[in-house]
Parts: structure tokens; C-alpha cells; sequence
């Protein structure tokens, strides 16, 4: 069986390993190594208070990340596989500190200041993480430094270091990235542009970038908030073409509570009581506001069971569930089905799965490349520069075979994401199609394969104009002429397969 992209790329760790002696570039290189042979590591970001850790609960299953203003939402929190599940807190002079995980989820207190934390690394015996690692950052608009700067350290966003940024690039950071924004505002635009020079410097781009326009809920208090959102997702989505792959609405509380069992049939009860009210105007009143909720005499309902329903699921997701029950559901599980459809998080975990999963491998071997190929370049280590230096030939190597060209044309999204090109809709379109598709058929965006060779040739000739068009700068064309070329072997192979030239 031939070696996957991501082996072929650990094999030339070893082997520049096995050349190298002690010191920064081999430590460097075999945390590529050692991160190229883990799942896919999935990094969940975004402002302060945009719902991050309630999507990685969402995605984990189960609630876990801390959701509230504690210690644990100031620092970089792993999420990995482990069937002892166990907190260890890795501080910044180099120590390790185990914590035990209790039922409540993660520990209030980690037994150190943030500042002094450089990871928390959360081990769950949870089996989607034994495909895709989760990482939940703090926010990074914060009006505190400590957790801005440890997103900022991870992620080699706006750290004011350019050297850092590459040490961040090199041994950390993500192979993936799911970039939440809670509302339009301008500290959104500016972390985007943090993120554009980030990409500058890793194997990220909107080929493994995904937007979440998270607390829709929280557009407009009437009408559905996935068809109110969607206009805004799409112009967003538009706005940072190149930079993420689409832009998705999702209210996350709603995933969170239907996919972490946390709705007990006691909640389900709580909500029979408010669909009691069966009035139109008193229920208007009743579920106007949340201090109308948890003050209103319209109902019998303790204090307490109030603010839990609020906390599970805000007054959309109650004013769903009281539908549920008028429309003649019964208990829980109605509920939560409907509040999970209604979430949006079934087209971010398609996407997720898809866009990442079946393409793991290939967005493992992006970021190391990218990472050896800067690494090449290191000047720090003068013993070892000579083996860095012949890591460039076996690295183009890869990139150049054709089985192996999508390599190449990611190179041209990062170029797109890093504000280095610009392309027209149609050229863009191809371009995503290139970098996103599964399959010869879905990168040519068609359905059957008789209509492949003809779809690849026009690719190829639309790639082919603008590589000759001596109005665009040189690094442009030469963009166009590696995309010409991923055209062309799209060709090659769909023709083989209908029996024509090879």
C-alpha cells in the first residue's frame, strides 16, 4: 500500500533526524513529527465571549470546557484521546501538574495563574477525539492581556514578533481552524487581519478554515434565527472569501444542550408547565424577556428550575420547546431533536466531517510541509543548516508529483488567504472546488464522468489566460500556472479512466 501524504512527510523528519545532532533543529523537527502523527488538530477561536467553549462541547459530545469567567477560559485547553481521563496543567517552565477531572467537567481552580500556564491538556475517553483533536483558545478581544496573549502565542496572531509567530507556526498551532464571530463588530475584522498574517506563516487558509456566525438567537427576538442569520453568513462568507472556507450560523447553547445530555425529562417537565400558559397574549408576556421569564406569577415554577431552562436554552430554545409540546410531543426527546435541528450544528458537523475528516491527511501534510520548508531556512542553528537546506529538494518532490499536486495548489488559497492574490468569482470558485473536492469529479464540479475531461480542459484554459497576462505580477501568474496544471492532471486522470489518452 502506498504511504499517505502525511507518512511521506514524517519519513523525511526521520530521516533529517537521523542526520541532525542535539539542538533547536531537531527539537523542532520532531515536534513536526510528533504533531504529524497525532489526529488532526482542530483549533476552535474567536472573540471574548463568542460561544468557543460551548461549541467544543457541542462537538465533544459532552460538557466539559469551561463556559464560564474561571481560570480555565485564560488559557489554551487540548482536548485528546486517553481511556484515563485525567487534566494535566503544563506550565511555562517546562513542569507538568496532573489534576483530576471530576463529573462537574474541568477543575475551577488550576493550582497556578494563568500567566504561568502555557497548556492545559484535558484526556477524555471520547472516541471522536481518536480522529480529531480539539483545541479551545481564549478570546482574543479581550480587555485582559493574559489570554489574548496566550491565544496570541498559539496561534501567531499579533504578538508583535515575527520570530514568534514562526516558532508558534513550526510547533504549535493548528492543522485545522474554526473562527467564531458573535457579532459584526470591528475587533472581529481586526483578529481576521491577525489571522491573514498568520496564515503568512503556517499551512492554513480557507481550505481548512471554517467561519461560525455563533448567538444568531441573539439577532432579532422574532422569526426563525437560521433564516435571519443566513443573509448575514452569506455576505460575511463573501467578505472573507479566501480567508474561510464559508461561514456557517450556528446557536451553539442549542447544540450544546441536545448533543452533551444535558435536557433531562425534569427540564421536559419545567417546559409542560410553561405550555400550560396556553393564552396567547399571557405566553407573549411570559417569554418576552428573561426577567420577564424567571419574575412572572404566570406560573408555578421554583426559582431555580427557571434559571436552569434560561441556562439550557435561552428563550428561543424554550419558546421551541414549548412548540414541541403544542404540537403533542411528549418528554424530552422531542425536544431534543427539534432544538438540536434548530441549533444549525448538523451543516457545521457535515462540513466538519467532510471538509476535515476526508481530508485529514492531506491538511496534515500541508501544515508540515510548510513547516519543514520554513525550518529549511532557520539560521539560528549554523551546525545543522546544511541538512535543513537539502530538506528543500525532497520537499519539492512531494509538492511536484502529480498525485500529490493538490499540495500545490493549497500553496495558491494561502497566497488568496495571506492577501498576496486576488481572483475573480469564477476563478476563485475553481479554487475552492480544487482545494475542498473529495473526488476528480467533485474538484471539476461535475456529476458524471463523461463530462470530467471537458469540464478540465476549460479549467485549464481559463488558469492558462491569466498565467500569459503580463498585467499581473509575476508571483500571480505563476499562482495561475500551478492551478493550469492541477487542471491538467485532472484531465489526465478522468481521461484515462474513460479509456482516452493517458
Amino acid at each position: 500500500m502506498a504511504a499517505s501524504l502525511t507518512e511521506r512527510v514524517i519519513e523525511l523528519c526521520e530521516e533529517a533526524l537521523g542526520r541532525l545532532g542535539p539542538g533547536e533543529a531537531a527539537n523542532r523537527i520532531g515536534e513536526v513529527a510528533e504533531r504529524l502523527r497525532m489526529p488532526l488538530q482542530v483549533t476552535v477561536a474567536g472573540g471574548v465571549s463568542s460561544g468557543k467553549s460551548t461549541l467544543v462541547n457541542a462537538l465533544l459530545g459532552q460538557r466539559i470546557a469551561a463556559v464560564d469567567a474561571g481560570e480555565c477560559t485564560k488559557v489554551v485547553t487540548w482536548f485528546r484521546y486517553d481511556h484515563h481521563e485525567r487534566v494535566e496543567v503544563v506550565l511555562r517552565d517546562g513542569r507538568t501538574t496532573p489534576l483530576p477531572l471530576g463529573s462537574a467537567g474541568m477543575p475551577s481552580e488550576l493550582g497556578a495563574p494563568a500567566d504561568e500556564i502555557r497548556r492545559v491538556v484535558v484526556y477524555l475517553s471520547n472516541a471522536g477525539l481518536k480522529q480529531m483533536n480539539l483545541i479551545d483558545t481564549p478570546g482574543l478581544n479581550t480587555v485582559t492581556r493574559v489570554n489574548e496573549e496566550n491565544t496570541a502565542e498559539f496561534l501567531g496572531v499579533d504578538n508583535g514578533s515575527v520570530g514568534a509567530s514562526e516558532s508558534s507556526a513550526a510547533i504549535g498551532g493548528a492543522d485545522a481552524l474554526v473562527f467564531l464571530m458573535p457579532y459584526l463588530r470591528e475587533a472581529d475584522a481586526n483578529v481576521m487581519a491577525g489571522f491573514r498574517r498568520l496564515y503568512e506563516g503556517t499551512g492554513l487558509s480557507a481550505f481548512n478554515a471554517v467561519g461560525v456566525l455563533s448567538r444568531i438567537d441573539r439577532l432579532s427576538p422574532r422569526g426563525d434565527p437560521l433564516e435571519n442569520a443566513a443573509p448575514i453568513a452569506a455576505r460575511v462568507g463573501a467578505d472573507l472569501r479566501g480567508v474561510v472556507s464559508r461561514v456557517v450560523p450556528v446557536i451553539g447553547l442549542l447544540a450544546e444542550t441536545s448533543r452533551a445530555a444535558q435536557f433531562t425529562e425534569a427540564d421536559a417537565a419545567a417546559v409542560a408547565v410553561v405550555a400550560a400558559v396556553t393564552d396567547p397574549l399571557d405566553r407573549e408576556d411570559l417569554l418576552l424577556t428573561v426577567g420577564d421569564f424567571l419574575s412572572s406569577d404566570l406560573i408555578d415554577l421554583p426559582e431555580n428550575r427557571r434559571r436552569r431552562l434560561v441556562e439550557l436554552l435561552d428563550l428561543f430554545g424554550l419558546r421551541t420547546a414549548v412548540e414541541v409540546l403544542d404540537a403533542g410531543g411528549r418528554g424530552a426527546a422531542p425536544i431534543l431533536r427539534e432544538i438540536e435541528a434548530r441549533s444549525g450544528f448538523e451543516p457545521l458537523r457535515h462540513l466538519l466531517e467532510d471538509q476535515f475528516g476526508k481530508q485529514a491527511d492531506l491538511m496534515k501534510a500541508s501544515v508540515g510541509v510548510g513547516d519543514l520548508r520554513r525550518l529549511s531556512y532557520l539560521m539560528t542553528d549554523a551546525a545543522s543548516a546544511e541538512v535543513l537546506r537539502h530538506l528543500r529538494t525532497p520537499l519539492e518532490r512531494i509538492e511536484l508529483d502529480p498525485d500529490l499536486h493538490q499540495l500545490r495548489v493549497i500553496e495558491v488559497m494561502e497566497s488568496v488567504a495571506a492577501g498576496f492574490a486576488t481572483f475573480d468569482d469564477t476563478l476563485m470558485a475553481d479554487l475552492e472546488r480544487l482545494c475542498e473536492g473529495t473526488s476528480p469529479l467533485s474538484r471539476l464540479g461535475v456529476q458524471q464522468l463523461a463530462d470530467a475531461p471537458a469540464a478540465a480542459l476549460a479549467g485549464a484554459g481559463r488558469w492558462a489566460a491569466l498565467s500569459q497576462d503580463r498585467r499581473r505580477p509575476p508571483h500571480q501568474q505563476r499562482l495561475a500556472r500551478i492551478v493550469k496544471e492541477a487542471f491538467e492532471t485532472l484531465w489526465a486522470q478522468t481521461s484515462a479512466a474513460l479509456g482516452g489518452p493517458r
